[in-house]
């Protein structure tokens, strides 16, 4: 990793939750950031979202900060 913080990296190397309701009863449904697909905790429905954008995805220095292999994955995605 450079010797620069990456505003960007710490969503990624460090993922956050993030609650988003249900589709089929309103309940809660977990999600950390870079997760694509989870439960929901009320009636088990598998809940799919659409992925945003990252550095991981944009920045020249990304190969640096995560690796090849995350860029790689990131890219076969």
């Amino acid at each position: 990793m450079t010797d620069r913080n990456c505003p960007g990296a710490d969503n990624v190397k460090i993922p956050e939750l993030e609650i988003e309701k249900c589709p089929e009863c309103g309940g809660e449904v977990e999600f950390f950031t870079r997760e694509k697909r989870s439960n929901c905790t009320e009636c088990g429905h598998i809940v799919t979202r659409g992925q945003q954008a990252s550095c991981i995805d944009w920045c020249p220095m990304a190969e640096e900060c995560f690796g090849k292999e995350a860029t790689k994955k990131k890219v076969d995605e």
